[in-house]
């Protein structure tokens, strides 16, 4: 999903005021509760009133049920609808990046999100994660050195950012700031498995074991199906001198991979 892209205060309101919830409001209730056709229906019925706020969730649940053309044809009249909003690019940027990998184009999209609002958190971490997978990766590290301040200013449960300079610190040999960005996102999020399984690989990069054991384990708490935790555990344990509990993760390893084939990770 897309991740709270659409204004929730609207159905607060709506509620709080004891108002009968319009077509809008009620498309964007159900599309945030999964229930995707229903929305659709109630986000059409809110067009035909002239509701043109409806263009932007109703294309977000296109792209929910991979329904390209009345994607395309939706965002674009979201943003016809209101030029100045940011957000319809940042939706249709996280379309082309996800659906699409078209990181180029994606990249130009969260460029005109941004243009829009600087502080958009979201379209700055995507882009930057467009540019990693670009090979750009000093001008991603800009960018999403960027969101962190962002998130700085305020409580936030967004994780990313943290999540994806840890992983492109790991790329670089870069232990220590691999350690700082991912404890950020454990304290955000511990229930993420990656999000433990980084903190696990930064603290082994950085010769600290015992937290790299406790990180991993949680990683394969929370996901026992997460193949390269097992794999990275046993590594761990055989250069520790446990062979015994680096031969029952590699078994371990072995048996799940022969289910789940090349991998699994959240």
């Amino acid at each position: 999903m897309l991740g709270n892209c659409l204004r929730p205060l609207v159905i607060v309101l709506a509620i709080s005021s004891g108002a009968p919830a319009s077509d809008f409001t009620v498309g964007v209730s159900l599309l945030r509760q999964g229930s995707t056709f229903a929305s659709v229906r109630a986000l059409r019925r809110a067009l035909a009133s002239g509701d043109q706020a409806a263009h932007l969730p109703l294309a977000e649940a296109y792209f929910v049920l991979n329904q390209h053309r009345f994607f395309a044809e939706e965002i674009a009249q979201a943003k016809t609808a209101n030029p100045s909003d940011p957000e319809p690019y940042y939706v249709n940027g996280r379309y082309l990046f996800q659906t699409a990998g078209n990181f180029d184009a994606a990249s130009q999209e969260f460029d005109q999100a941004l243009s829009r609002d600087s502080k958009h958190v979201k379209a700055r971490c995507y882009l930057g994660i467009a540019l990693q997978n670009m090979q750009r990766t000093e001008d991603a590290e800009t960018h999403l050195l960027k969101a962190v301040d962002l998130l700085k200013n305020g409580n936030s449960s967004f994780y990313l950012p943290y999540q994806t300079l840890a992983s492109l610190y790991l790329q670089q040999d870069r232990a220590d700031d691999a350690s700082t960005a991912i404890e950020h996102a454990v304290k955000i999020a511990p229930n993420i498995p990656l999000n433990q399984f980084l903190l696990g690989k930064a603290k082994w990069a950085q010769k600290k074991a015992p937290e790299a054991i406790a990180a991993l384990n949680k990683a394969i708490a929370l996901d026992e199906a997460f193949l390269e935790a097992h794999y990275l555990l046993a590594r761990v344990l055989e250069a520790q001198g446990d062979t015994a509990g680096a031969q029952l993760r590699l078994a371990q390893f072995k048996n799940l991979r022969e289910i789940y084939g090349v991998g699994r990770r959240p």
